[in-house]
């Protein structure tokens, strides 16, 4: 290459463009999502999963353990599982009973310990766990297609590719705890260089061994009900199926609530995006790129076309993955040709920007145990007790800026209030009247604090300090406190939770592609389902071929295999 193809640096991306909440809310999970991460991780340290106990009987009702084994430590995910009516079922975090009740422990599963489990796990929120404990989950089956599958097996018939369109998953989870929950370990809990120490890595183990316990299930009623003509799930869908998910308000607070946590996240991806746009364009990574986009060419034809408003369904991004191609092909030959496509995307709508900043990623080479670092954060606020109101203007000016292009002085900006319900303790958004109980308002209304500091810190004399605020306006501790994460770029999303315009799908999925799912499909303004190591290798692929990140975006197969 010549020198004009030499490394380039690119500054990262604005945090007016990465914070806008429509930006946000076309998310996709890139190679740096946390259940990729925990994947590689797997194969490159040689983890091993085995089943330790599988005790099911004809209707999949009972026990199943998984044995990990990974570097120089065990664990065990056990899961009691039962069979409830239909209308038993919910996608809510407060059902009382579920289908499949499931923790990850660490240490060797004896009689005692499983004893303990079967006492504890099922009762999930009332359960009293011990630090052995590292997640505690549940879920139920997909009513719709575990049965229909169950059944198709039984006759030594693979899955009806038209029956599961918008099937990407056989069991549904609702919540993954951890981090000290109900006494389990806290995430501080881990030693250093311990497998799980990385954020949300124990869930994302957790939930990979859910994923695979569907497919225990459902091969073993179908075994029970076809004999020696059952099969099991075979070629393109052995892997197709992966672990349903429903997410619902409890992730707005989160994300509010912990900035320095958010600008970890997008700083990773951030920073990736600005190297990658600056590589030298190799014919490897050129045909890289022309790989991904094939694959998630192909992935998007084989998906549905259910409205999956405000996102798009797969037939819609088939057609802006159609975009972005004729565009990449359009500037392949170009010096810089990651950075020109990057700067394409910028100028069209949010969806496709996103596509492509997930496509280029795929080039990023940082090592993963430098993203792990880069994921443990700091969570103090840097304020002073010294600071000045000067300081606090100077800093309102100069980092939030953004609060004036919201319209936060009008009638309706503290329309909505977000409470913790009286019945379930789980986050609501509620209209803001006389019958509701402000004392358990949940402190996320960051625009509007920010604002009304702004506000009141024009009357102050401006060598009044922090202290002398706080003693005279109380009210502003928590906005003043905000201030001392100013400094993170991506720590602010740039919306006004408690506006009508508020759309809370947006901050979810961006949370959720972080984590690795996709096919997101909003159920309402408030919640959606996704589906999370859709193709992902089994547990029993460990250190087998093709075990690289080309298992994501699978292509849903298009005929039924007849074993």
């Amino acid at each position: 290459m010549s020198g004009d193809n030499g490394p380039k640096t690119i500054a990262r991306r604005e945090s007016a463009v990465v914070m806008n909440p429509e930006r946000l809310g076309a998310a996709r999970l890139h190679r740096y999502s946390f259940n990729r991460m925990m994947i590689r991780r797997a194969v490159a340290a040689g983890w091993s999963i085995t089943i330790a106990r599988e005790a099911l009987d004809d209707e999949g009702r009972g026990e199943v353990a998984f044995r990990v084994e990974a570097e120089g430590h065990v664990f065990h995910f056990v899961a009691f599982t039962i069979t409830l009516d239909e209308s038993e079922h919910t996608d809510r975090v407060i059902s009382e009973r579920w289908e499949i009740t499931a923790a990850l422990i660490e240490g060797e599963l004896d009689p005692d310990t499983l004893d303990r489990l079967r006492a504890s796990v099922p009762h999930q929120e009332d359960a009293r766990l011990d630090p052995t404990v590292l997640v505690l989950t549940r879920g139920n089956r997909s009513v719709r297609f575990f049965e229909a599958i169950a059944d198709r097996l039984a006759v030594g018939l693979q899955p009806d590719p038209e029956a599961v369109a918008d099937a990407g998953y056989l069991m549904r989870s609702t919540a993954f705890y951890g981090n000290g929950k109900f006494g389990m370990r806290s995430f501080g809990g881990y030693a250093t260089g311990h497998p799980l120490s990385a954020p949300y890595r124990a869930q994302m183990l957790a939930a990979w061994c859910f994923r695979e316990l569907s497919y225990v299930s459902v091969e073993r009623v179908a075994r029970a009900r076809g004999g020696t003509a059952a099969v099991r799930l075979e070629g393109p869908w052995r892997r197709f199926f992966g672990l349903g998910n429903a997410t619902g308000l409890g992730l707005v607070p989160y994300a509010m609530n912990h900035p320095a946590v958010i600008d970890g996240w997008l700083r990773v991806r951030e920073d990736a995006l600005a190297r990658v746009r600056g590589l030298e364009p190799t014919n490897d990574r050129l045909d890289e790129i022309d790989a991904w986009l094939d694959r998630s060419l192909r992935h998007f034809r084989s998906g549905s076309d259910d409205d999956c408003g405000p996102f798009r369904s797969p037939q819609e991004m088939t057609e802006v993955a159609h975009a972005a191609r004729a565009a990449w092909i359009d500037r392949r030959a170009e010096a810089r040709p990651f950075d020109a496509w990057c700067a394409w995307a910028e100028q069209q709508d949010a969806e496709t920007a996103e596509f492509v900043v997930s496509t280029l990623l795929e080039l990023d080479e940082m090592p993963d145990a430098d993203v792990d670092a880069a994921l443990l954060v700091d969570e103090s606020s840097r304020i002073s007790p010294l600071t000045t109101a000067a300081d606090l203007r100077s800093c309102l000016d100069d980092r939030y800026g953004w609060l004036a292009e919201l319209p936060l002085d009008g009638d309706d900006a503290d329309a909505f209030l977000w409470v913790l319900s009286d019945n379930t303790e789980e986050p609501r958004r509620t209209p803001r009247r006389g019958d509701v109980d402000e004392r358990r308002a949940l402190t996320i209304d960051v625009a509007l604090r920010l604002w009304s500091l702004r506000r009141d810190l024009a009357g102050l004399a401006g060598e009044t300090t922090v202290s002398e605020i706080c003693a005279q306006l109380p009210e502003h501790r928590f906005a003043i406190d905000r201030l001392g994460f100013a400094h993170l770029d991506y720590g602010e999303p740039r919306d006004n939770v408690c506006s009508p315009t508020h759309l809370p799908l947006q901050l979810q999925r961006f949370q959720l592609a972080t984590y690795g799912m996709d096919d997101f499909k909003p159920k309402s303004t408030d919640w959606l389902r996704v589906t999370l190591f859709q193709g992902a290798p089994r547990v029993g692929d460990l250190g087998g071929p093709d075990m690289d990140d080309r298992w994501v975006l699978p292509e849903r197969p298009r005929t039924p295999v007849v074993s």
